[in-house]
């Protein structure tokens, strides 16, 4: 990443090692007007001071889950780390990639099918033993789904994506009873709200998310610039959750 490239109100970013937890790259056919290729990814990452990206492809979400896998093949490298798109039914063709993290789309617009043991089961007991970060956005699971999600599969880590500024009452008592449970700041932005979940819960349970290239990256990391919490917090929070999650696939 060329400092150069670096719009000047986020140079002290560039500081951070900022490891994004929420983009998407590749064609959209819902977004086709906003989504970015590879290259355009990178510029507007660039942009921001934003060193590396936990991606997914929008193909992957939209339209097949294999023919979005394949595709983000070809787009990742040193910079973006694949998020895999995954399927209960196509676990066969999931673990040869050897997933670092994988991307759970339920949605009835998306991949509809059931976040319940009955359906998922398998996929989930796949991704505990392996450590597989598993990502969802809010707005696919039912938040009493997620609790038995959390419960029944205690080591499977959650990256919970996109929760909103009022989801506090039900994240609160999850994240008490659920050390499993982690969120992306992307949505996460209302007065303060960063640094009441800090007292509450530390900065180990957050990771800084922007939703690239649906929101602009300013928001979320305007938030995290003036929160007022510890330098170090900030960088757990800008990339030091996402590192640490991950690096528990090779342990």
């Amino acid at each position: 990443m060329s400092a150069s490239a670096i719009d000047p109100a986020f140079g002290e970013v560039a500081t951070w090692n900022v490891f994004d937890a929420n983009v998407r790259v590749g064609h959209s056919g819902i977004y086709g007007e906003l989504a970015l290729e590879t290259d355009e990814l990178l510029k507007e990452m660039d942009r921001f001071g934003i060193q590396r990206a936990l991606v997914s492809h929008f193909a992957g979400e939209e339209y097949d889950a294999e023919e979005g896998n394949n595709l983000l093949a070809g787009e990742c490298q040193e910079r973006l780390t694949p998020a895999w798109a995954a399927l209960p039914d196509h676990l066969q063709e999931l673990a040869p990639r050897h997933p670092m993290a994988v991307r759970l789309s339920y949605g009835v617009k998306k991949h509809n099918f059931s976040s319940a043991p009955w359906c998922s089961g398998e996929l989930y007991e796949y991704l505990q033993e392996h450590s597989v970060l598993t990502l969802m956005a809010r707005e696919d699971i039912e938040w009493d789904s997620l609790a038995r999600l959390l419960g029944n599969f205690p080591r499977l880590p959650v990256l919970l994506l996109e929760t909103g500024y009022r989801a506090e009452r039900y994240l609160f008592p999850l994240f008490k009873r659920h050390p499993n449970l982690h969120i992306d700041t992307s949505t996460y932005v209302a007065h303060r709200q960063l640094e009441s979940f800090v007292d509450k819960f530390g900065p180990e349970r957050l990771a800084f998310g922007s939703r690239l290239p649906l929101y602009t990256a300013g928001a979320a990391l305007g938030v995290l610039a003036t929160a007022r919490i510890s330098d170090e917090a900030r960088l757990s929070i800008a990339g030091g959750t996402l590192r640490r999650l991950l690096r528990r696939k090779s342990q």
